[in-house]
């Protein structure tokens, strides 16, 4: 604090500038550096976050679940090329079916045993067809409790060890059509006959017959419907394809199932996408209540120093005074010191 003048108070003199550069040094106080700061940082730092998830979601996230391989489903791939010499194809005895502990069939051994894989639905098939089809009614579904997740390779590789046993498969019904059940004292008058493209491949279809529809779906030649198929397996049916005959799982259900919808935690890859997602977002959250904080700090401080009760505390005792009475005062003094000079003259 300068005073050239008695009660006269000016402000503090600059900041001396640095020798080698020739500037004066950067008070990180202000608001002004307090910006440059925040801009000099905050955009690398989201940046390197957005890098991060890029880079860490493929090494976190598990790998998909791999699509099964094809199967050649052609009938000839087991049968042969069909005979053209009028050859007499004799049918092999009947399979017995061994019933494992705890397992229940949805219809009688003997029924079972009748039913020949890699052929047309006929009616060495239609005694176990109805027995199940009454079993499913007689259960209302509930029969199935908690039946085995299988995929396509599973029971179409090994289907007399899953012939009548409860099974369960998911997948997008394509195709859904309405026919005529054979003739029957069993009250069955039709079935539904789907199409059903397995979840995980391959590109091959499931033939599952439906002895009722849930309400709101109807059939239809071209559908994309999300399925979970609770039923019984029959056999490896032959059907007609466009290149030839092909084979595909039978299973028998009482109506299609929905899918229930899969919560975050179980969807694949959902759970690790979420936690990178809210690491990033915690850590910007963390970086912007650092620079908050920090804000705060800085500006309390600032406010302490410059309150304007301290302020007036440390000037309580400096008079107040206006510049036309400190030229009055300064130049009283000036005539005072000259006529004491002249005096001394005189009297020397």
């Amino acid at each position: 604090m300068a005073t050239g003048c008695p009660g006269a108070v000016f402000p503090e003199a600059e900041p001396e500038r640095h020798v080698a550069t020739g500037r004066r040094p950067r008070n990180y106080l202000t608001a002004v550096e307090h910006r440059k700061l925040f801009w000099a940082f905050m955009p690398p730092a989201i940046v390197v976050m957005v890098a991060l998830e890029l880079v860490l979601r493929p090494i976190w996230q598990p790998p998909p679940t791999p699509r099964e391989r094809q199967i050649d489903t052609r009938l000839e791939a087991v049968a042969g090329p069909p005979s053209t010499d009028g050859a007499v194809v004799i049918l092999a005895d009947d399979e017995p079916i061994e019933v494992a502990e705890g397992v229940v069939l949805g219809a009688s051994p003997e029924a079972l045993a009748t039913v020949r894989d890699d052929s047309f639905f006929g009616m060495r098939d239609r005694d176990a067809w109805f027995e199940i089809a009454r079993t499913l009614q007689a259960n209302d579904g509930s029969g199935l409790m908690s039946p085995p997740d299988v995929g396509f390779t599973e029971v179409f590789t090994q289907p007399l060890s899953f012939r009548g046993r409860p099974i369960r498969m998911r997948g997008t019904l394509r195709r859904l059509e309405k026919l005529d059940a054979p003739t029957n004292d069993h009250g069955i008058d039709h079935y539904w006959q789907g199409w059903l493209e397995p979840a995980g491949g391959p590109a091959s279809p499931v033939v599952v017959h439906f002895l009722r529809l849930p309400s709101g779906m109807s059939e239809g030649m071209e559908m994309a419907e999300p399925t979970v198929v609770e039923g019984y397996f029959l056999k490896n049916m032959a059907y007609r394809a466009s290149d030839g005959v092909r084979r595909a799982p039978l299973i028998m259900a009482l109506e299609p199932g929905r899918p229930r919808a899969a919560s975050p935690d179980d969807e694949r890859g959902g759970f690790w996408d979420r936690s990178i997602v809210a690491v990033g977002v915690a850590t910007m959250l963390a970086i912007v209540a650092t620079i908050g904080i920090g804000y705060w700090i800085v500006g309390r401080g600032r406010h302490r120093r410059l309150n304007a009760d301290g302020l007036d505390a440390s000037l309580s005792d400096v008079e107040p005074f206006s510049v036309s009475e400190s030229l009055r005062t300064l130049a009283a003094d000036t005539t005072t010191g000259t006529d004491n000079k002249a005096d001394g003259v005189r009297n020397q």
